[in-house]
């Protein structure tokens, strides 16, 4: 430790410490830049994981953007919508058809599976007779084929091409802020993997990827879904209304009341009549107010000459 040495000299005569003179220690300024340094790294870290974990997020992002942007460019989404289809009729095959025999297989189970994504008019009946998946897949395919066809001949193309793109940005964006909202609950609970000996930004990737792919696919699967079962509607335009008649109170001067039967008179006799004076209300005069020349003399806060104990204005002096 180094000292000044005129404050030494000065606290060795007994004169104190000098308020002016700042008191150095080697050891308190290591001391406090360690602490420092130990902080500002502490501090970095924790800004690169935050960067890490926006990563994933902004990975996601890009890809969801993209397909916004695709929909709302007025691309065609046709061959999504086969891509898609293809997609469903083979997770639904793997998952109800996956046994290597076809005594294994459930087809009905199949069937109500499959009359989710499109009204099917094919029958357990009929695929039955099925030996491969591929034979299933192969009906499965031409039956939502040939239904996809059927809609979009009834609605058109351009109306069809339209009714995809409405149906897809409604699905990307319901299921994206749903998405947002479980990876938000994740992201608060990731850190207690660390009490398990895991890496929470690792353990981040990896479900965050997984619950993107579900993401993916819950779109897809959806997107099959109002494709194939939704109904266009067209509004026809409400009819233009004239010859509005009114059935209110009628206007005295226009309507049925003295002035028309007067009109009516006239019409008939050739005569017209004299106009009706106006009816005045009668005035009844106010009969004159008689005072008894013993009252008059009585002030009004006296009391009353009829002996009743009240003041005279409130009683004979009202």
């Amino acid at each position: 430790m180094r000292i000044f040495a005129t404050g030494m000299i000065q606290a060795v005569m007994g004169k104190g410490w000098p308020d002016d003179q700042p008191i150095e220690a080697r050891m308190v300024t290591k001391a406090i830049e360690r602490a420092q340094n130990t902080v500002e790294q502490r501090n970095a870290e924790t800004r690169k994981n935050v960067l890490k974990y926006d990563e994933v997020m902004n990975e996601q992002r890009k890809v969801i953007y993209g397909r916004r942007d695709q929909v709302l460019d007025g691309s065609d989404l046709s061959e999504l919508v086969m891509t898609s289809l293809a997609e469903a009729v083979d997770a639904s095959i793997a998952l109800f058809c996956g046994g290597e025999f076809v005594e294994d297989w459930d087809v009905p189970g199949l069937m109500t599976e499959v009359a989710q994504y499109w009204p099917t008019t094919l029958t357990a009946e009929q695929l039955a007779d099925a030996v491969t998946t591929d034979e299933v897949y192969d009906r499965l395919m031409a039956d939502a084929t040939r239904h996809y066809a059927e809609r979009e001949e009834e609605l058109g193309s351009e109306s069809m091409r339209e009714v995809e793109r409405q149906v897809m940005l409604r699905i990307i964006d319901t299921t994206w802020r749903e998405h947002l909202r479980e990876m938000d609950h994740l992201q608060d609970a990731i850190g207690l993997r660390a009490m398990g000996q895991k890496d929470p930004l690792t353990e981040w990737q990896r479900e965050g990827f997984e619950m993107f792919e579900q993401l993916v696919s819950n779109v897809s699967r959806e997107f099959v879904k109002y494709i194939m079962h939704v109904q266009v509607v067209v509004e026809s335009p409400e009819p233009e209304v004239r010859n509005v008649v009114t059935s209110g109170p009628e206007d005295p001067s226009e309507g049925s009341g003295s002035a028309a039967i007067a009109e009516a008179i006239a019409a008939q006799t050739g005569v017209a009549p004299e106009p009706a004076a106006p009816q005045q209300p009668e005035e009844t005069p106010n009969a004159p107010i008689v005072k008894d020349s013993e009252y008059d003399r009585v002030g009004r806060n006296e009391p009353c000459p009829c002996g009743s104990g009240k003041k005279y204005k409130m009683c004979h002096g009202r």
